[in-house]
């Protein structure tokens, strides 16, 4: 009896031993499938671990810097640009100032100076007395430094150039007198409203002449 159990037992216990092999062949050759396709797991965790991604990817768009901020500037040149525009109307006022006296047009010359100018019916009877005795043979001006305090408001150095007759004596003088002058801006149109006698600047050397 013994005898015919051991064949039957050899026989059982190498059936379980090919069982066992053969399963541990299917878990390795699921495991290398595995590992092929998803990668090796250990291996993904350790490179997770250590910051790096297991598949090679793009790299994140970095955040975009914030856009500079700059100050608005004027463009260049835009200042002596606006300079010799002022210079301009102060010299289209002054220049209406100009043909009044030669003309000696007492209306136009008042339309110059602002009503607010100080004792402006004092110095129209002046200018009107002097017009009785003098012609004005030539009224050149020239415009020196030019400022704005304010966009309604210009101060500018003038220096007149005048030549005169007397009328009953024909003598002829000529006078050059420099001036502070302050304009306003009233309904888009510069007047004179204040007027300061100034000093003349000096007179350059004569050349070939000592400094």
């Amino acid at each position: 009896m013994a005898d015919q159990n051991s064949p039957l037992q050899a026989n059982a216990k190498l059936l379980w031993l090919n069982g066992f092999l053969a399963g541990i062949g299917v878990l390795i050759a699921i495991f290398l499938i595995w590992s092929l396709i998803w990668g090796w797991p250990w291996g993904t965790a350790s490179r997770q671990e250590n910051g790096k991604p297991p598949f090679s990817q793009a790299p994140a768009n970095p955040a975009a810097p914030p856009a500079p901020v700059f100050e608005a500037t004027p463009p260049p040149g835009a200042a002596a640009q606006a300079s010799a525009i002022l210079k301009a109307e102060l010299e289209a006022v002054l220049a209406r100032l100009t043909e009044a006296n030669e003309k000696k047009d007492l209306s136009q010359l008042l339309n110059v100076y602002d009503p607010a100018f100080p004792e402006l019916v004092r110095k129209a009877e002046e200018i009107s007395r002097t017009w009785t005795i003098y012609d004005y043979r030539s009224i050149r001006f020239h415009i020196g430094e030019v400022s704005s305090p304010s966009p309604n408001e210009a101060l500018a150095r003038v220096i007149w150039e005048v030549e005169t007759r007397n009328r009953t004596t024909q003598e002829i003088k000529n006078y050059t007198i420099a001036y502070q002058v302050r304009f306003t801006k009233a309904q888009g149109q510069w007047r004179i409203t204040a007027s300061t006698k100034m000093g003349l600047p000096p007179s350059p050397p004569e050349k070939g002449g000592k400094s």
